[in-house]
């Protein structure tokens, strides 16, 4: 939509000279539009996954007074 929005202003600025002003968007823009990858889908699951245990088991620790003791409270979660 972006380019064809800025294919049209040429095209009434410049005239259409015979048809269309090619616009061909840079590699840098296409990478910037593309959207997320597989890989950077996996690894915002993985790290929203991760915090979200870290703090249940810090809720644990909390909740029965283990002081350090991570494991026994990620156990217990």
């Amino acid at each position: 939509m972006i380019i064809d929005s800025v294919q049209e202003s040429l095209e009434r600025r410049f005239g259409k000279s015979g048809g269309r002003i090619p616009i061909v968007p840079s590699e840098a823009f296409q990478k910037r539009i593309s959207g997320a990858s597989e890989k950077d889908i996996v690894l915002s699951g993985l790290d929203y996954t991760m915090e979200r245990s870290a703090r249940q088991i810090m809720r644990t620790v909390q909740k029965y007074n283990l002081g350090l003791d991570l494991r026994t409270a990620a156990y217990t979660h």
